[in-house]
């Protein structure tokens, strides 16, 4: 995912990023992620503007992530428009300058731009906070742990009427 300045020429260069489930684990530890069987990819141009390079391209894919109310695979899709500017810097303000980032402008330096960074924080961007296997998930039963989606159950009701306050009275005889 690194380019080199020297091989984008006047005419530009064109790039294709495929996102890996490999690259996933370790650019993004902590996220349960993997590509979706079409795979997921950043295609796009980098191209010299005067002093600065300006990358312009689509992400675009499936992710597959854990639903968030029964944890079956739950498929998120991606199309986002990538916009970045690149500035190059010495090493000491480029390792700086990476930290204040604003998303528009990235420094480099070494005369490589990496995509990988900008790759990452488009992808932990466009992931919803509660990915959802369906819209109309019934999720996990609280009380007998199975998934509502393949076996409904009526525990949580059950429970409501046992620890209802007027549950004693069902069995008071008249």
């Amino acid at each position: 995912m690194r380019y080199r300045i020297k091989d984008i020429g006047d005419a530009g260069l064109d790039v294709q990023v495929p996102v890996t489930a490999a690259w996933l684990a370790t650019e993004c530890p902590g996220v349960d992620i993997v590509p979706g069987p079409e795979g997921t990819t950043l295609s796009g141009r980098i191209d010299r503007s005067g002093e600065s390079y300006l990358l312009r391209g689509d992400l675009r894919g499936k992710l597959v992530t854990p639903c968030g109310r029964c944890l079956d695979p739950a498929t998120v899709d991606l199309d986002v428009p990538v916009i970045v500017s690149y500035e190059e810097t010495d090493e000491d303000e480029a390792a700086d300058a990476e930290e204040e980032a604003d998303g528009e402008v990235r420094a480099f330096s070494g005369g490589e731009i990496d995509l990988a960074p900008v790759l990452r924080d488009e992808i932990l961007l466009a992931m919803p906070i509660g990915p959802l296997c369906n819209p109309d998930c019934a999720g996990i039963c609280s009380v007998c742990g199975g998934n509502r989606n393949v076996t409904p159950c009526d525990c949580e009701a059950k429970q409501r009427m046992a620890s209802s306050k007027l549950s004693a009275l069902k069995d008071l005889k008249i």
